[in-house]
């Protein structure tokens, strides 16, 4: 008498769970890119900080706020899109392993590889933000907010490094060379980090700046968070930078999908 065996498909949360905690161990095997990455925004607020608090005395700047309170969120900001180089290289590194064939030979929806990098950098987002946050007050940082603007800071830099991954895992799945999606990612980063309200207020910039900074996500998530850590954040702030990320990952998304048909 034959029995027969039935083989079950883990189910898409199960399969998911498994992709983050792989991507969570992959990168801790990999100490040096992930000193890198945790420290490097640690790096450049420390250069920023010292280069540019002339800035400070421009007419234009904020009154009464310290540089180093006003450009601690900026690379909170910053560092997000960072990371999200990290998901770019991931993806091409499971493309030149083919890993990713072997992915989309199995029972798995096609989106679960791409969330599951997602969420393993928006994780990493938190131990940024408080490696940076130690740093910043090393260097006479003072957060001005209450605990519900910690969180709302903290809820659009995860929802930010959450697109940033996404965009930048797309571009990963396409060039499909790790030495590429690294290049490719420094030359996109550059227009996300500078032309925005970053490092100084647009006022001093050209404007053709403010318009492209209304639609740049580091943009809105770096006013939002220097709001909140200010102590006079608004939900409109908040809720236009989700509002924009959220838009730019959904982007992602369409993009990642319409390179499969």
């Amino acid at each position: 008498m034959m029995t027969a065996t039935t083989h079950l498909t883990p189910s898409g949360a199960a399969q998911f769970t498994v992709l983050v905690t792989r991507g969570i161990r992959t990168s801790c095997r990999v100490p040096q890119l992930l000193m890198f990455s945790l420290t490097m925004p640690l790096a450049m607020l420390v250069l920023f900080s010292q280069v540019f608090r002339s800035v400070a005395q421009n007419p234009s700047f904020p009154q009464n706020v310290s540089y180093i309170d006003f450009v601690t969120p900026a690379m909170l900001a910053v560092s997000t899109v960072m990371a999200g180089t990290n998901a770019g290289v991931a993806a091409a590194v499971d493309h030149t392993t083919g890993l990713s064939e072997r992915f989309a030979a199995l029972p798995m929806a096609t989106w679960i590889p791409n969330a599951a990098r997602t969420l393993t950098e928006a994780a990493f987002t938190f131990a940024r933000v408080a490696i940076l946050g130690i740093g910043a007050v090393a260097l006479g940082f003072e957060f001005h907010g209450n605990p519900v603007d910690l969180v709302a800071a903290v809820t659009v830099l995860v929802v930010l490094a959450a697109a940033m991954s996404a965009l930048f895992g797309v571009i990963g799945d396409r060039l499909r060379r790790p030495d590429v999606v690294q290049f490719a990612g420094m030359m996109i980063m550059m227009p996300f980090m500078f032309v925005s309200s970053a490092f100084a207020p647009l006022e001093t910039m050209p404007r053709w700046m403010g318009t492209v900074a209304d639609v740049n996500p580091v943009s809105h998530a770096t006013d939002a968070v220097r709001a909140h850590v200010l102590g006079h954040g608004s939900a409109s702030t908040t809720t236009i930078a989700l509002i924009v990320a959220v838009l730019w990952g959904i982007g992602a998304l369409l993009l990642s999908r319409s390179s499969r048909t």
